[in-house]
Order: C-alpha cells, then sequence, then structure tokens
C-alpha cells in the first residue's frame, strides 16, 4: 500500500483524544438487511479495526435503501457527516464523532459495490483525520482499490 494512501497516512497522525471518547467503530443496521450481509459487513469493519487506526469513534448506519439522497437532491452511495475540529489535532467533544450513513440493498448491489462505497466513506474519515477534508474533497480511486485489493487478499471468499 502507497505511502500516499489516507488510510496509511492517518496512522502517523497524533491526536489528542479525550478519554471517554473510544477508537472503532460502533454500527448499527436496519432489521432487513439480511443476516449474511450482517455478516460480511461485520467481518470488514473488524479487518479494519485489526489493520488501521481508528482513534475517534466512527458511527456507522447501515440503512436499508438503494441509495441516500443529498440535501441537494443528488442521488449517492453515501453520506459522510464531520464536524470540524475546534484545534486540530485535539479532539474534545464526543457529540460530534463522525457518521457514515451507508445504504444497503443486495438486491440491486452486489457486495462488493456495497464495499466500495464503504471504503469511499471511510476514506472520507481518514481525509478528516489528516486533516484535509473539505466539502468537495473526493477520495482516491487508488486509495480504494488497494483497500479492497488487501481486504480480498486477506479473506477467501470476496
Amino acid at each position: 500500500m502507497t505511502e500516499a494512501n489516507l488510510w496509511v497516512k492517518a496512522k502517523e497522525v497524533n491526536l489528542q483524544v479525550a478519554s471517554e471518547i473510544l477508537p472503532g467503530f460502533d454500527i448499527g443496521f436496519d432489521k432487513e438487511i439480511s443476516k449474511d450481509m450482517q455478516e460480511e459487513l461485520r467481518a470488514f469493519v473488524t479487518w479494519v479495526e485489526n489493520n488501521f487506526y481508528i482513534p475517534i469513534t466512527l458511527w456507522v448506519d447501515f440503512e436499508y435503501k438503494h441509495y441516500l439522497v443529498r440535501k441537494n437532491r443528488e442521488r449517492v452511495g453515501y453520506i459522510f457527516y464531520w464536524s470540524d475540529f475546534s484545534s486540530y489535532p485535539v479532539f474534545q467533544n464526543k457529540d460530534e464523532i463522525p457518521i457514515i450513513r451507508l445504504p444497503v440493498r443486495t438486491e440491486h448491489s452486489t457486495a462488493e459495490e456495497i464495499l466500495r462505497s464503504f471504503i469511499f466513506a471511510i476514506t472520507d474519515y481518514f481525509a478528516w483525520i489528516c486533516n484535509e477534508i473539505t466539502d468537495d474533497f473526493e477520495p482516491s480511486e487508488n486509495d480504494v482499490d488497494e483497500i479492497l485489493a488487501a481486504y480480498c487478499n486477506s479473506v477467501d471468499d470476496c
């Protein structure tokens, strides 16, 4: 994996985080999402937590939808909500943890497409950690491809 990949760069960031803010993911699933898909996404989350640095809780809300709609009515494959640090690199407010909303409907998307959207969203999180996030930030396709390939190489059926 290249050093320019935000997932790798974020490992080097030294944030000061309040003790009540836990590292790692906090995930929730709509009950309509199949158990198989939930297990696949949980396996990916575990892999990410074991291989990358998630210093500030990342809430992920997996929604049983085909797509999400932004305020400007644009249809998207995920939405990443974040708050600016009041004083980078200090993060003290647990009420401002980032949130990802990700649509999951296997009737119209493959598991790989859902994982790609999830990887794009997590790349936004790492851009935020690295203080490189803006309203018009676009994750690198190469970063996403590298992460998907690394994950697929670590599991048997990707």
